[in-house]
């Protein structure tokens, strides 16, 4: 699952400004905009890949590994938002 993250939060520390727009298209950004439409969509392909890394193990099902993708999202977002405002203060 790092591997999946990793680039996601690597861009979001390197392109600051660029991840803070992106964070706030997919927070207030309504879902038939444009860009919070990408952003909706690259969070989407991303929450794949993180439920199918699981699935390699036949003792987790598809229904806990997609319940746990989410998540999974969530805490990374938390992160990027957290870095994004101490590095703005």
């Amino acid at each position: 699952m790092m591997a999946i993250v990793r680039p996601v939060v690597e861009c979001n520390r390197t392109q600051v400004d660029n991840g803070r727009v992106y964070l706030r298209e997919l927070v207030f950004g309504g879902p038939a905009e444009p860009h919070p439409r990408k952003a909706l969509a690259i969070t989407g392909r991303t929450e794949g890949a993180v439920a199918a890394t699981p699935c390699r193990d036949a003792r987790v099902s598809k229904a806990d590994a997609a319940t746990t993708a989410p998540v999974v999202s969530a805490v990374v977002f938390l992160a990027m938002a957290a870095n994004a405002s101490v590095t703005a203060s």
